[in-house]
């Protein structure tokens, strides 16, 4: 039996690993060794000898000290993750280590691995991360600490705590799914197998033109994808994508296509600010930041703004084809987040200052991202846009940005899909919370074991991301298609494809889904993590 000071040598050596990979000029120096501290005890681990092992398999006699304690086939994972490269772009990994979400994110980290002297790591986390991105073989933790410009001193304690936190969301993760199971026992019922197969493309020809919308007050230039349906339509139901952080509007394209299939008009613009646009001069240097906090309110004001335009053009330009009453939006990522503003989300300072005082959870970065709020004009301002019938998010953030009771009123249906490994936006951390907060019109779809989106994957990944993306774009394509038929194209028939039983005739494993009405709130409440802080 390990004692717990033998344990915790095993643990630093593996969290050496974890606290490397969430992390991000030569130097003169570079790391030759690992200290770590238990109290008055102290020992060490030399970098050479993880880096003998990583590469060759060599185990020297003080490795063999820790490795020896462990399984066969853990000191084979660990062998192949000190090893395992990461594609990254190098402009990037140094221009958003100088963001003000990336500096916090080092510091975070900082507190784990520091310098001589017990200082915050962060000044040495970022010139090892930038320079091991320049190498141009991709990033790997050992390379990362032989470029580290000191010894390394771990916070064992510090390091504990997130050992701990690791596993037990891990488990509170499983335990959680687990707890869904009741719902899925039964088999499909005989009417809902015989429903068309919604991932396919619906009877309409699709075109699409780009409008160059101004508004001229907030002086933003609103590039708009328009998808219309071709066909003797009327009264048109329109569904708005609004994107991710980095993107470009045809990001959704294939979803926008996919939706105008089935009748719908789909309008997708660029968010000046946060759009790709923004991403390629934010990496060109012409920007400290890579979005601006002012738009968490001009994305919810780019949308109101472009139903406006599109309601005059709709008499003069589309023939009053489109129903401009009856709006659905499709939000990812922080575009999840201007849908909860139109959605009547109001911000909530008192609630995000207090959040952001606290230490930051390395699983839930999204915080960061929440915390750039705090750059606003303090005042109280509806973003509510009434047009808006009912709102789909994949990945959404806002736990600690919206007042509870501004969420508890949102009277539209709203389906939140989720997935269930995602330190961008945690699970349990950020999801249940913010999903447990809204009304009773309401759905959460778990996805399992698909990404927030496409980020930074090893390269044996990599050949695993095609069928990945295929699966989300599918489940994404049939999701979205039944939620928007039935509450913005008000179609009964779809009514039943939102139950646990469709859920079962959709799926490909290993990808499950799970989904849950907000009723049934004896399963989430329990799993609410913030309820335990």
């Amino acid at each position: 039996m390990l004692t717990k000071f033998k344990l915790a040598k095993y643990i630093a050596l593996v969290a050496i690993a974890i606290c490397g990979v969430v992390s991000f000029k030569q130097a003169a120096l570079t790391a030759e060794k690992i200290q770590f501290n238990y109290g008055l005890l102290g020992f060490e681990v030399k970098v050479q000898d993880l880096a003998d092992f990583a590469q060759e398999g060599e185990i020297s006699d003080s490795l063999n000290f820790y490795l020896k304690r462990i399984s066969p086939q853990k000191t084979q994972k660990l062998q192949k993750f000190l090893g395992q490269s990461y594609d990254v772009d190098p402009i990037l990994v140094y221009r958003y280590s100088r963001t003000t979400v990336g500096i916090k994110m080092l510091q975070r980290i900082g507190d784990i691995i520091q310098l001589p002297g017990y200082l915050n790591g962060f000044y040495g986390l970022r010139a090892a991360v930038v320079q091991a991105a320049q190498s141009g073989d991709g990033i790997n933790l050992v390379d990362f600490l032989h470029r580290f410009p000191t010894d390394i001193k771990l916070n064992l304690d510090q390091l504990l705590k997130l050992v701990k936190q690791v596993a037990a969301t891990e488990e509170d993760t499983k335990e959680f799914l687990a707890s869904l199971s009741p719902e899925e026992v039964a088999e499909p019922k005989s009417d809902l197998e015989d429903l068309p197969n919604l991932s396919d493309e619906g009877q309409y020809q699709v075109t699409q033109q780009t409008l160059e919308l101004n508004d001229a007050n907030r002086d933003r230039q609103l590039i708009t994808d328009l998808y219309l349906p071709q066909g003797n339509l009327n009264h048109t139901p329109v569904i708005v994508i609004s994107n991710g952080l980095g993107a470009k509007r045809d990001r959704f394209e294939e979803l926008a296509h996919h939706l105008a299939s089935h009748g719908f008009a789909v309008v997708a613009p660029d968010h000046p600010g946060s759009d790709r646009q923004r991403q390629k001069d934010f990496l060109r240097g012409l920007y400290k930041e890579n979005f601006d906090a002012t738009d968490f309110i001009d994305r919810p004001l780019d949308i109101s703004y472009i139903l406006d335009r599109l309601e005059k053009l709709n008499v003069t330009r589309f023939n009053s084809q489109l129903d401009l009453e009856q709006v659905g939006i499709f939000g990812y990522s922080i575009g999840g987040t201007t849908a909860l503003s139109l959605a009547g989300a109001e911000f909530d300072f008192a609630q995000l200052e207090q959040d952001c005082a606290q230490p930051l959870n390395l699983l839930n970065i999204s915080m960061l991202y929440q915390c750039r709020a705090l750059e606003l004009p303090r005042e109280q301002r509806s973003l509510k846009d009434e047009r808006i019938k009912g709102a789909f998010m994949f990945v959404p953030f806002g736990k600690s940005m919206f007042k509870q009771q501004q969420l508890a009123n949102i009277t539209i249906p709203i389906v939140f899909q989720v997935v269930d490994q995602d330190f961008l936006t945690s699970l349990l951390e950020e999801q249940i919370p913010l999903f447990n907060a809204l009304g009773k019109k309401s759905y959460l779809v778990i996805s399992e074991n698909i990404p927030h989106s496409n980020v930074t994957l090893s390269k044996e990944q990599q050949s695993e991301q095609a069928q990945t993306s295929a699966v989300a774009k599918t489940y994404q394509n049939t999701l979205s298609l039944v939620f928007f038929k039935g509450y913005i194209d008000h179609d009964q028939i779809y009514q039943p494809y939102l139950s646990s039983e469709y859920m079962q005739t959709v799926e490909q494993p290993p990808f499950k889904l799970h989904l849950i009405k907000q009723e049934a709130h004896k399963y989430i409440s329990k799993h609410d993590n913030s309820s335990k802080k």
